[in-house]
């Protein structure tokens, strides 16, 4: 028996085993080789031993699935030691398949972290650093290109033996995974080839062609066809991060005939994955991640019916939905265990429909999704009530309480509610102070709504907190990021951030209250606001910066020797306070050049700098705030728009009248006196601006509320103003009040109405 541990140490014993293996072929010979190439006793590469292993691992490589992962790895990584830079041939790329396949395992170094966003949901092995480097020749380009001509040639033998190279390398190094993507990416028609041989497949005919939403697993068996699949998904999904809107259907890439095709087959293959038990977890989730970008893709560029993402046959019962989040909601933190709690006490069916509206909500009607929100906020106040009663704490001691000078509003809001956590869902009992002292007044819900909309005016204005793009919508400052980086002015960047904390509060108890206000957020704030662990891309710049965006565009269309000449390299230059500092956007940028090579990169860099590092703490603190008041699994079920919908109002360009008719509440008229008549016919003839300058005017927010007047709180009130018709009509926007005198003509009515919404005359909080 060889004594593997003695060689080690003695080199003429390793020569003597590979002389043998020149002409034994043997498993007993194949079974000496692998447990030496698992020991430390290789230092250079060596092309003599290269051949023999050839020889030996590639007749009898089938044999690797007898070791655990540890050792196939450090047999690996001495195979790579020993080729160096040797040409890689066909036999080669099968020995290494066959490692590969037997390695589920991402890799990072012993001494570095796990990095949550990059690994999620994967098993980690830590390897030393010398093996982790001898691994490494995997990653390079003439590597990655070798498995890529053998990818899109027609032998099938050599195409099987590139997708287990190339698919396992997306996972190996989480930190080089976009590397490999890219390389794939920059192939000349490589996407139209996966396209092509993916459409081939009989199995992508049947998920196109069923008249259900999905089907049943055993399609999974062709190991072969999910494999393209996965790795198209895989390197796609990295290409719509990093590409722009204007190339999105390149001739070299998908065309948009293409891309819809593709959606069909993608949506039945979501709602399979979700619908079936299967161990498919890596297909699953980029599937899924595919499927979203796709969607918020089509947002912006909006090439498909909102009919597009309606299931064929798929229901969904929103009570069960209710039922099914709640109880998720109360989940310890024991996630396995309750897991199991909670699957026995619900079908799988239900579940997965559960799983359908935090992953793909978009399945499921808007205002179902709105339903399903305002419910479960409803089952959280009566909790609330539940255990305040259970502790015998009456309405008084739950209320909490908060003196506000109308001068200091925003501070004093801070310094009375900005450290009472979830607490700040109970009742508010606000008390206003003017110039003169305390103001009169008995808070049935409209000082409340008052209360939370002054913060909202003064907190959201632009300055030290907030910007503004140029379609005027909401971000937080980039600057207090760049301040504390630089550590100028700390205390008050972190003074900006508590603010920005408390800030998130206040949307989410306006939220809470079913109170709209009137601001504009940025998508790419807001996309924070459904997905805390989302990256902006380039795409989202055009938001932020839409000259930056175009001037980033432009360079994708120079020649090298142009991108050379403008002397870029990977940092930046801020003006802060007048002076002029640096940000690198890769570790040592400012000594890294952009060339025709890595323009993507830059540009791709420069946009996670501007949109995510930049504003990633004054994000997370705000949300910290928002997180406390409204659920985030609850805000997963929204895309960016729909949010803002939540926030200010319907987007639709329609008002429901007979819907707004039929839910107002009158005080000193009846619904058929002949001056609430004629107000109804000047509504009906207002034009459409008018109609939203009306309902501004009575609720503070120029829009109609999601799911109808009759969700309005206060509900919209119409009061007799008395019989003074040269009076105007005037508003208590706290309470959704319209005090209407009492005309008694049409043409009086509709003069005074029209004068008063459009300079807002008679505009009143009070």
């Amino acid at each position: 028996m060889v004594n593997y541990y003695k060689l080690l140490r003695d080199d003429n014993a390793i020569s003597m085993l590979f002389n043998v293996g020149k002409f034994d072929l043997s498993q007993s010979t194949f079974n000496n080789f692998v447990q030496v190439l698992s020991l430390d006793c290789f230092d250079n590469p060596t092309t003599r031993y290269l051949d023999i292993l050839r020889k030996n691992l590639g007749n009898n490589a089938g044999g690797l699935k007898n070791f655990d992962e540890r050792t196939l790895i450090k047999m690996l990584s001495n195979y790579l030691l020993l080729h160096g830079d040797d040409k890689y041939v066909e036999v080669d790329y099968l020995i290494i398949s066959e490692f590969l396949q037997n390695i589920s395992s991402s890799l990072i170094n012993q001494i570095e972290q796990e990095n949550e966003d990059e690994i999620e949901h994967r098993h980690t092995l830590h390897i030393e650093q010398g093996t982790l480097t001898n691994l490494e020749a995997l990653h390079t380009s003439s590597f990655i290109q070798g498995c890529i001509s053998l990818l899109i040639n027609e032998n099938l033998d050599q195409r099987k033996i590139a997708l287990i190279i190339l698919s396992k390398l997306i996972n190996l190094f989480p930190t080089l995974k976009n590397k490999v993507c890219m390389l794939i990416s920059i192939t000349p028609n490589c996407y139209s080839w996966f396209f092509r041989t993916i459409k081939q497949d009989a199995i992508f005919k049947h998920f196109t062609t069923t008249g259900q939403d999905y089907i049943e697993k055993e399609q999974f068996t062709n190991k072969s066809f999910w494999s393209v699949v996965y790795l198209f998904q895989e390197t796609y999904s990295y290409w719509l991060i990093v590409s722009n809107d204007l190339e999105s259907f390149a001739d070299d890439k998908l065309t948009i005939n293409q891309v819809v095709e593709f959606l069909e087959f993608s949506k039945t293959l979501c709602l399979t994955l979700i619908f079936n038990r299967t161990d498919s977890k890596l297909l699953k989730n980029i599937s899924i991640l595919l499927l979203n970008q796709l969607y918020l893709k089509n947002l912006r560029l909006k090439f498909l019916d909102q009919e597009f993402w309606s299931p064929k046959k798929l229901t969904f019962n929103i009570d069960p939905l209710i039922r099914i989040i709640a109880e998720e909601e109360e989940k310890d933190d024991d996630e396995s265990e309750n897991e199991e709690i909670i699957n026995h006490k619900i079908s799988f069916d239900s579940y997965s429909k559960v799983e359908v509206l935090k992953k793909l909500p978009f399945f499921i009607e808007f205002k179902d999704r709105v339903r399903i929100f305002q419910a479960l906020i409803e089952l959280d106040r009566s909790e609330i009530f539940n255990e305040n009663n259970f502790f015998f704490m009456d309405d008084f001691q739950n209320k909490l309480i908060g003196k506000i000078r109308r001068f200091n509003l925003l501070q004093d809001a801070f310094e009375a509610f900005g450290k009472t956590g979830s607490k700040f869902k109970n009742r508010l009992q606000v008390e206003f102070y003017n110039e003169y002292g305390p103001e009169v007044g008995i808070d049935g819900g409209g000082i409340t709504k008052e209360f939370l909309t002054s913060v909202v005016n003064e907190g959201f204005k632009p300055g030290d907190l907030f910007k503004e793009t140029s379609e005027n919508q909401l971000y937080p400052d980039a600057k207090i990021y760049e301040k504390l980086f630089l550590k100028i002015d700390a205390d008050k960047q972190q003074e900006n951030l508590q603010y920005l904390r408390f800030l998130g509060m206040i949307v989410g108890k306006c939220l809470y209250e079913n109170v709209l206000i009137n601001v504009s957020f940025a998508p790419f704030f807001l996309n924070k606001w459904c997905n805390e662990n989302l990256k902006n891309s380039i795409n989202d710049l055009n938001y932020l910066d839409s000259e930056l965006f175009k001037n980033l565009i432009k360079l994708t269309q120079m020649s090298s020797k142009e991108i050379d000449q403008l002397d870029l390299n990977f940092s930046l230059s801020e003006k802060i306070d007048k002076q002029i500092y640096n940000f690198e956007l890769i570790p040592n940028g400012h000594n890294q050049q952009v060339t025709s090579m890595n323009i993507l990169n830059y540009i791709h860099q420069l946009s996670n700098f501007k949109l995510n590092q930049c504003l990633k703490i004054q994000s997370n603190y705000f949300l910290q705030g928002l997180f406390t008041i409204i659920s985030k699994n609850w805000l997963k079920m929204f895309d960016a728009n729909e949010l803002q919908m939540l926030i200010s109002g319907n987007e639709e360009n329609n008002v429901n009248i007979m819907d707004w008719q039929n839910n107002v509440e009158y005080g000193g008229y009846l619904e058929n006196d002949l001056t609430v008549q004629l107000f109804w016919n000047c509504v009906e003839e207002m034009s459409m601006d008018e109609k939203f300058k009306l309902i501004k005017f009575v609720t503070s927010v120029n829009r109609a509320p999601l799911l109808g007047f009759g969700a309005l709180n206060p509900k919209f009130g119409i009061r007799n103003g008395g019989r003074d018709i040269s009076r105007l009509p005037t508003a208590s926007t706290c309470v959704n009040l319209l005090k209407l005198p009492d005309y008694q003509n049409k043409e009086i009515l509709r003069e005074k109405l029209l004068y008063a919404i459009n300079t807002e005359a008679g505009f009143d909080l009070s």
